[in-house]
């Protein structure tokens, strides 16, 4: 009823106001005098989601918005140089849209608990050579919803979804495997190259009503990352520019049911997104970004809409100084 609504609003705005206000809370890291310790941590907190907004709602077929905007801080609980750490990570997303009073969509709230260990024999095996020789794995346990309690249908004689009120929530699970390189090339420049993959796991019986058999249960993604030239070129401006700037791709595949679409439907199942960053030397904590995205909505109940394509600007916070990084 109205009563429970408004509860669960006055929750969601205090963990709102908690994560806007506690935004640098992964900066709480334990000192150690471990090197690969502290290259642990470093791959930890480069593997989550950043904090970014962007600016309007870009070029393609997102609704008209003022921004989009997702605050993700983390906690990191670990031992002094031991090769494991639990982080947890609530992050809450809103689109304000451009619209009179400029109301702003029902957020969508996910929160991570995931567990990161390195993998110390993969620099010695086969796999070390095929792909990069620093790893780890990672296993999550997932929420995700849009904080409502109304039907997820409009009404018991249609399909057609209560995007004002409706109940979306889902809990899952995902099992990772990161794999990163660092290289230097001279004084001056270095480069950090990345592979991840990751596997995800609806299960039905955690879906809240109207989502299974429409949202897909299992999505496999893999990611490609970027960051500085890969050899020494002579252009010292193209260089520098290289140096202060990230490409990221990520593949996914959404399997199982959704709403009778075929195993091979492109449209309906492939996820796409890229990401541009540039770093620049006077803007030490914020990077300016440049993604396209295509694939399923990822804001909570928007899913059922047309597949999202869209290219957006905006500006993510810079969640380590690479240089420093590297040393």
């Amino acid at each position: 009823g109205g009563k429970d609504y408004d509860m669960r609003t006055i929750f969601h705005l205090f963990w709102f106001t908690i994560c806007s206000t506690t935004l640098y809370g992964q900066e709480a890291t334990p000192e150690a005098d471990s090197l690969r310790f502290q290259k642990f941590l470093t791959l930890v907190n480069a593997d989550r989601e950043q904090s970014y907004v962007t600016v309007g709602s870009g070029i393609g077929n997102l609704e008209p918005l003022i921004l989009e905007a997702n605050f993700s801080p983390s906690y990191f609980f670990t031992r002094n140089k031991k090769l494991w750490a639990v982080m947890i990570n609530p992050q809450v997303q809103i689109r304000i849209l451009n619209e009179k009073s400029l109301p702003i969509r029902n957020p969508s709230y996910r929160v991570y608990g995931t567990f990161y260990q390195a993998l110390k024999f993969w620099k010695e095996s086969f796999l070390g050579k095929i792909f990069f020789e620093n790893a780890m794995w990672h296993g999550s346990y997932a929420h995700h919803s849009n904080g409502q309690a109304g039907d997820f249908f409009a009404n018991d004689s249609t399909d057609e979804i209560n995007f004002n009120s409706g109940d979306f929530s889902t809990d899952y699970l995902e099992l990772g495997i990161s794999t990163y390189r660092v290289r230097e090339l001279g004084k001056n420049y270095f480069s950090i190259r990345s592979f991840k993959t990751t596997f995800e796991y609806h299960p039905g019986a955690w879906y809240s009503d109207g989502l299974e058999d429409i949202y897909g249960s299992y999505r496999l993604f893999a990611e490609m990352g970027v960051v500085g030239p890969q050899r020494d070129l002579n252009r010292v401006r193209l260089m520098k520019w290289l140096q202060r700037s990230s490409l990221e791709v990520k593949f996914g595949w959404i399997f199982g049911e959704m709403g009778g679409a075929s195993p091979a439907d492109v449209s309906t199942r492939l996820i796409f997104d890229a990401y541009y960053k540039y770093y620049p030397a006077w803007f030490d904590e914020i990077a300016f970004f440049i993604r396209y995205y295509r694939g399923q909505d990822y804001y909570n109940i928007q899913f059922a809409n047309d597949e999202l394509s869209n290219l957006s600007f905006g500006i993510t916070s810079n969640i380590m100084n690479f240089k420093q990084a590297v040393k």
